[in-house]
């Protein structure tokens, strides 16, 4: 496979498996549908830290699992390579695009974006979205790219503010791993900690690698270092 010059975005520790809550019902299912290849366009939209980059390479790692090709691009990451670059991404069967907003304003990159999507459909290729806001509320100048995305299937991501979400996610994400955690860290992590998924996620990584090898009971100086590791991540 050729060398892309595009700024690729690194793939996050991400399974579909992970987004076990509740709250994640809608957006699974959705998921399957796109697997099930019963619809080609796909938008995600959620404030920050709703886990939406988490979700792409989750979506992403699942269709390499099944043999085919995935890619996840940020936008925002995007603007500076030339836009013929883009065209790389059309032989993939997924393009994941990370920050459809960045390019609002960019008149060059919105036509760039709506080449891609007429070209990867007319392959048999797929498409997801991912943005802050949602397909309506975009404001692009290229009414037909505005168009082709508000046709898309669109589905808010949960806040993260129900305990529930919160509890199967980090409870999906540890047994993947083969990770356990003392109880109290856990009910401090979800009871203190950021309620945003993508923060849960990345306190999750730093209490790994602090915990890695513990195997003795935690003494109460480790304990309080690591409810103030939790305690950075809480939102002021």
């Amino acid at each position: 496979m050729r060398q892309l010059q595009l700024d690729i975005e690194p793939q996050l520790d991400a399974k579909i498996s992970d987004f076990s809550g509740p709250g994640w019902g809608p957006v699974i299912d959705a998921v399957r549908q796109l697997h099930a290849g019963l619809m080609n366009r796909f938008y995600i939209y959620g404030g920050a830290g709703t886990g939406k980059s988490h979700l792409l390479s989750a979506i992403c790692d699942s269709y390499l699992d099944v043999g085919k090709s995935a890619i996840k691009v940020s936008l925002l990451e995007l603007l500076d390579a030339p836009i013929e670059a883009i065209s790389a991404l059309e032989s993939y069967d997924l393009v994941a695009l990370d920050d459809i907003e960045a390019i609002s304003g960019v008149p060059h990159w919105q036509k760039a974006v709506f080449h891609l999507i007429n070209n990867n459909n007319e392959g048999g290729g797929q498409l997801v979205f991912s943005s802050r806001f949602a397909p309506i509320e975009l404001k692009l100048e290229l009414p037909d790219l505005q168009s082709r995305l508000t046709q898309a299937v669109s589905v808010k991501l949960p806040s993260g503010h129900s305990y529930a979400d919160r509890q199967s996610l980090l409870h999906s994400v540890l047994e993947r791993r083969g990770v356990h955690f003392d109880p109290q860290i856990t009910e401090y992590l979800l009871l203190h900690g950021s309620h945003q998924t993508s923060t849960l996620l990345q306190s999750v990584d730093r209490l790994e690698k602090l915990l890695k090898g513990e195997k003795t009971k935690l003494s109460h100086a480790t304990l309080r270092q690591i409810y103030a590791l939790i305690d950075e991540y809480r939102p002021q």
